[in-house]
């Protein structure tokens, strides 16, 4: 009986015990990147929501300095690709800013910036 008691008692413990994992939380995927072609700016934005059914809302700016020069507004449901040009200076610096709501939560400004040469 003894030899039987800690086989029977580890397969009691095995199948009784349970492990507890927490919910993960995926958190929204925003990449902007800026990239120049002469005097081009050519901006994308690739946006990955939470849950497939969550609305998107994106606010896409490009700003020389304090001045926007250009601004687009998208929206789409789970995911959001996004690719503009607009007409630039060479030598000067260029900042892309991504304002996203995702149904109705608003996240932290994303931005990117480049220089044209």
């Amino acid at each position: 009986m003894k030899k039987r008691f800690f086989p029977i008692l580890f397969l009691f413990l095995m199948l009784f015990s349970t492990t507890t994992y927490a919910a993960s939380t995926r958190a929204a995927t925003v990449t902007p990147n800026i990239s120049f072609h002469g005097t081009t700016a050519n901006c994308s934005v690739f946006i990955v929501a939470d849950k497939p059914t969550d609305d998107i809302d994106a606010v896409i700016k490009l700003w020389q300095g304090g001045q926007c020069i250009k601004t687009w507004e998208k929206s789409s449901t789970s995911y959001l690709v996004f690719s503009g040009e607009a007409s630039v200076t060479k030598g000067r610096t260029y900042e892309l800013t991504v304002d996203v709501s995702i149904s109705g939560k608003e996240l932290p400004r994303f931005s990117v910036e480049g220089t044209c040469s």
